[in-house]
C-alpha cells in the first residue's frame, strides 16, 4: 500500500470530527513533515484530547498495517509524545485539541532492525534450496519462509506509511523472496487421472482446487509429475422406494494420492453422495458434483499436510 505524499496529514486532520480544522492545520504546519508524523485529537478535557490523539495515531497505523505486523504498533505509539494541547475559545463546544507527534527516526529505529532480521532469516532459508531443484524438498523450505515473507511485507507497509516520501525498505533485497512461495508451489506438478462414469464432472472440481493451491496441474501421462491424483468413480442407479417419481443416483469416488518419485501412496479415501431428480442425467450430475466438491476439499487438506510434513 504505497501512499501518496500528504495522506498521513490529511487522514489525521479528517479523522476527528468536530475539530476546528484551520487551527489544527495551523498547529500541524509548525512541524517539519519530513521529520515528524503528526496526528490530532480532541476531547472535553486535556487528558481526553491527549488520549484521543494517541488513539487516532494507533488507528491510522492499524489501517495501514496488515495483521502480520500489528504487534509492533504499540511500540510505535509508545514513542509518540503529545506535545500540543490547546483550547480554541472561538470553536463551538470550547473543546480541547491536541497533537501526537512521532519522530520518524524513532519509528525507523523500531522497524528497520525487524526488517533486517526478516531479510537475514529469508537469506538463510533460501540457502537450503536444493541444487538441482527438488520440488517437494524446496516447497518445504518455502513453507518455512512464507510466514516470514508475510511479516516482512506487513512491516514494510508500516515503514512506507511512516516515511515522508513513502519509500519501501531495501526493495531489491526483498524482491527475490516476494514470490518464492508461489514459484515453489507451481514447481510441484500434479497429474490427475479419473476413470469411471461421470469423471469429467468431478475432474473440474479437483483441478480447480489444485489451481487455487497454486500447484502445477499436468496431464496424468506427464513424466515430470511430482504427485499423482488417481480417482476411480462408480455410479449406482436405483428408483427410490420412499419418494415416488424421483430417479435417484448414488455416486462415489475412491481417491489415491501418490508421491511419484517414491512410488508411495501417502493418502487414500472414498466419498459417496446421492441425489434424486425427475431425470437420471440430472441425478447423476448433481450427485457427482457433490462427490467432486467433497473429494476436492479432502485432496486439498491431505495434500497440503503432506507437502508441509514430508
Amino acid at each position: 500500500m504505497r501512499k501518496i505524499a500528504g495522506l498521513a496529514l490529511a487522514l489525521a486532520v479528517t479523522a476527528c470530527s468536530g475539530l476546528n480544522k484551520n487551527t489544527v492545520s495551523y498547529q500541524m504546519s509548525k512541524y517539519d513533515t519530513a521529520r515528524y508524523y503528526v496526528v490530532s485529537g480532541e476531547g472535553t478535557t486535556k487528558k481526553d484530547a491527549a488520549d484521543n490523539a494517541l488513539t487516532n495515531m494507533q488507528r491510522a497505523l492499524t489501517a495501514h498495517t496488515p495483521a502480520a505486523g500489528q504487534d509492533i504498533l504499540g511500540d510505535l505509539v509508545a514513542n509518540a509524545d503529545v506535545e500540543k494541547i490547546w483550547r480554541d475559545k472561538e470553536a463551538d463546544g470550547k473543546h480541547f485539541y491536541s497533537l501526537a507527534v512521532l519522530p520518524r527516526t524513532k519509528a525507523n529505529s523500531i522497524l528497520i532492525p525487524l526488517l533486517n532480521q526478516a531479510d537475514a532469516r529469508l537469506t538463510g532459508l533460501a540457502q537450503q534450496f536444493s541444487t538441482p531443484a527438488d520440488p517437494l524438498a524446496d516447497l518445504q523450505v518455502a513453507y518455512k519462509m512464507q510466514p516470514i515473507i508475510e511479516r516482512r511485507k506487513a512491516l514494510d507497509e508500516t515503514y512506507q506509511f511512516l516515511q515522508a516520501d513513502h519509500s519501501s525498505y531495501m526493495p531489491d533485497t526483498f524482491a527475490p523472496y516476494k514470490n518464492i512461495f508461489k514459484e515453489k508451489m507451481a514447481a510441484v506438478l500434479v497429474g490427475v487421472s479419473v476413470q469411471g462414469v461421470g469423471g469429467q464432472e468431478l475432474l473440474s472440481y479437483v483441478v480447480d482446487s489444485l489451481n487455487k493451491m497454486g500447484l502445477g496441474v499436468v496431464d496424468a501421462t506427464d513424466p515430470n509429475q511430482t504427485i499423482a491424483v488417481i480417482i476411480d468413480t462408480e455410479v449406482d442407479n436405483y428408483t427410490s422406494r420412499k419418494i415416488d417419481n424421483l430417479i435417484w443416483c448414488s455416486s462415489g469416488a475412491t481417491v489415491q494420492l501418490v508421491d511419484v518419485e517414491r512410488q508411495a501412496t501417502f493418502s487414500s479415501f472414498s466419498v459417496h453422495e446421492r441425489a434424486g431428480t425427475s431425470r437420471l442425467e440430472d441425478s447423476l450430475r448433481r450427485s457427482m458434483q457433490e462427490v467432486g466438491e467433497q473429494a476436492a476439499q479432502q485432496i486439498t487438506i491431505r495434500l497440503e499436510n503432506y507437502l508441509k510434513t514430508k
